[in-house]
């Protein structure tokens, strides 16, 4: 593990698609050594015990009335995340950055974020900021890390991402990225349709069946033939994409019963029925929206 990477005093930009994976990698990497409190957006009953066994803790980032519950403002999370770090030492895990910005709007948090940085220079406490880097622009991802360096949580390891700059700076031939390679996970960087050769195409087979999606039939059409893998990875790169949004979506979607939840996830790993899962989340959105007028 990188010296530093979760030094106390600092704050990091951690981007994630699937924030309880994540969560449950940084107790397996830190948990045994380092108290671990978790603001999150999924419901608490959702994550595995571990998580909230002492010395660690969960609260659910919620306007719901249940116990425990952090109102989603940014005034609430800041005074709570001041309360928090002021004593003790540990890492406070904050989601969620992409509904803030969605809400509160990005210039408001990016002041957030400012602030708690500056309150966290003097404590004993690391703050990681969970969001999905697909939910906001390339040029917002860059502003947030030039306040909070960024940093990569995967299922052994947290590994600083500025240290991997000398072997990512440079993309991959055949790749393109829209923005910094190091904040874009391998599902949401584009492949132009004249750098889909061989390599090229198995490399981003392989990096999406890291994350967990299946593409076999992807893998298996470059075993076959280059104009067939060509057309399989134009049609799974629309459904990664889409699988990726909805990922979000889902965690955002505090009414769904977690038998529900599961079935989508599962479908979206599985790049099936994504169209219904679509039109499941816009009514949920739509019925939650007229609740609340």
């Amino acid at each position: 593990m990188s010296d530093g990477v979760l030094e106390p005093g600092t704050v990091r930009l951690a981007p994630s698609i699937d924030p309880v994976t994540s969560l449950m990698a940084l107790h397996r990497t830190h948990g045994k050594l380092t108290p671990i409190r978790a603001f999150t957006r999924t419901n608490p009953k959702q994550i595995p015990d571990t998580a909230r066994t002492t010395p660690h803790s969960i609260q659910w980032i919620t306007d719901r009335d249940v116990d425990q519950a952090i109102r989603p403002t940014l005034e609430n999370l800041f005074s709570i995340i001041e309360r928090t770090i002021r004593e003790g030492r540990g890492i406070l895990w904050q989601e969620g950055v992409e509904l803030l910005v969605r809400t509160n709007g990005f210039e408001s948090v990016l002041k957030f974020v400012r602030g708690v940085v500056d309150i966290c220079r003097t404590s004993e406490w690391t703050v990681i900021i969970v969001g999905a880097p697909g939910t906001m622009s390339d040029s917002e991802w860059a502003r947030l890390r030039r306040e909070a360096p960024s940093l990569t949580i995967g299922d052994t390891d947290i590994i600083e991402s500025e240290e991997l700059e000398d072997t990512i700076q440079e993309p991959e031939i055949g790749i393109h990225s829209d923005g910094p390679v190091k904040d874009v996970p391998p599902m949401l960087a584009r492949l132009p349709s004249e750098s889909m050769d061989y390599p090229s195409l198995l490399r981003r087979a392989e990096a999406w069946a890291s994350f967990g999606f299946d593409v076999a039939s992807l893998i298996d059409a470059i075993s076959i033939d280059l104009d067939l893998a060509r057309e399989a990875y134009q049609r799974i790169e629309q459904d990664i994409r889409t699988a990726t949004e909805c990922l979000v979506r889902i965690e955002d979607a505090e009414y769904i019963s977690s038998p529900v939840r599961m079935k989508m996830r599962f479908r979206c790993m599985q790049l099936t029925s994504l169209e219904d899962i679509v039109s499941i989340l816009d009514r949920i959105e739509e019925e939650n929206l007229s609740a609340i007028k």
